[in-house]
């Protein structure tokens, strides 16, 4: 595991490199608040990835990155601490998979840091204002609320089902168990309030661009979209590739690590 402390918010970001330490890197970013570990690991530890340098970061309040009292939790903020990341390490431009919130989070670094980003794939990322059904139900929530009577009951249920189903539930209540409770809120509201012009800004990228669905929840040709569900037509017209996951939902590279990785590996040869 790897360190930077960031003296602006008193609080050291951390990630795990895993793969050749020469090959192209790639950049990994979990769901909201989430640990890239418990996200990625069995992706960026495959044999079709083991020649690049798989960098999988845990956003501050998340993972084993430290809290931060004054941390502003917003898109640009993480957007700031990942390129001070990518800088510290020496990259000139990495490869992003982006989960979710981290696909929001790449997309944001994308336009903030251009020459940082050498292409992005968004697995079900925030494109439009709004948010998704969990992060609309979190951010429903005055933060005081939140804080002290919902987000307890949830993680006990998320803890009830990790006992009776498969890894999805267990993966998502240990990482909140280690987050901050303030951030995961944080980060839904920077959600719920993308800008109007966010999804834009996305579609004008000159840089290669995947966006992949999981095969549940691909919407058809005439869906106007959602905020991590857009237009397939729409997203392919400004020339972003689009994918569909077989066997998978919202949280397709834990249900089908196997063809995710296999999609992400084709996507990226082919830059």
């Amino acid at each position: 595991m790897q360190r930077l402390y960031l003296k602006e918010w008193d609080a050291a970001i951390r990630w795990n490199v895993i793969g050749n330490s020469g090959g192209d890197p790639i950049v990994y970013l979990p769901g909201l608040s989430m640990s890239s570990v418990s996200s990625f690991l069995p992706v960026a530890s495959h044999k079709l990835m083991i020649d690049n340098t798989g960098i999988m970061l845990d956003y501050i309040g998340s993972g084993f990155s430290d809290h931060s009292d004054t941390f502003p939790y917003t898109l640009e903020a993480h957007a700031e601490t990942i390129a001070i990341v990518i800088e510290n390490l020496g990259y000139s431009a990495c490869h992003f998979v982006g989960h979710s919130f981290g696909g929001a989070v790449a997309i944001q670094l994308a336009i903030q840091r251009p020459e940082l980003v050498k292409s992005l794939l968004i697995a079900e990322g925030n494109l439009m204002t709004g948010g998704g059904p969990w992060v609309r139900s979190i951010a429903s929530n005055s933060k005081e609320d939140f804080l002290n009577k919902a987000f307890p009951e949830w993680l006990r249920n998320l803890r009830k089902e990790a006992n009776t189903e498969e890894s999805g539930p267990d993966i998502l209540s240990s990482s909140w168990s280690q987050a901050d409770v303030g951030g995961i809120y944080g980060n839904a509201i920077a959600l719920v309030n993308l800008s109007e012009t966010f999804e834009q800004n996305f579609l004008n990228l000159s840089i290669p661009r995947c966006f992949m669905f999981g095969e549940e929840n691909f919407p058809n040709d005439n869906d106007t979209g959602s905020a991590d569900i857009p237009n397939p037509k729409r997203l392919e017209s400004f020339g972003v590739e689009v994918k569909s996951l077989p066997n998978s939902g919202h949280e397709m590279m834990i249900s089908n690590p196997e063809d995710f990785t296999h999609l992400l590996n084709s996507f990226i040869r082919a830059i």
